[in-house]
């Protein structure tokens, strides 16, 4: 009986220090992989890493990065994170670089493309804070 009562007690111990990590791991899910001033974030449902920057009240730099992922994935990804920087439509995306041709990886197959990268003006009534 005492042995027993030893274990369930050792037992106890260990699953709290685990789920004691295990929750301070899942505190950090939502941070920035750095903490400098070009944040870097991990959206976990398009699987993508990306940067944004706030230039103005109303304006943002996103720069989506571009490591083995789908282009139809991060410009998914961009116009998405548009909607939810600025609540809503309404919102204009001028892209800066990073756009794939259709055919790139067939005429250039180790051709090395670009993060894409885009400013982002949301309306000014509609504004993410």
């Amino acid at each position: 009986m005492a042995t027993f009562l030893y274990c369930s007690t050792h037992l106890r111990i260990v699953l709290i220090v685990l789920l004691t990590i295990w929750l301070s791991a899942c505190q950090n899910l939502s941070s920035p992989i750095e903490s400098k001033g070009n944040q870097i974030y991990w959206d976990f449902d398009h699987q993508v890493q990306f940067k944004e920057v706030q230039l103005t009240n109303n304006t943002y730099q996103l720069e989506v990065m571009n490591k083995k992922v789908n282009f139809e994935r991060i410009a998914t990804f961009l116009l998405r994170r548009a909607k939810t920087i600025c609540q809503g439509y309404g919102y204009r995306i001028e892209v800066l670089q990073g756009v794939e041709s259709y055919d790139h990886k067939r005429a250039s197959p180790n051709l090395i493309v670009p993060n894409l990268k885009a400013q982002l003006e949301c309306s000014t009534h509609q504004l993410y804070q």
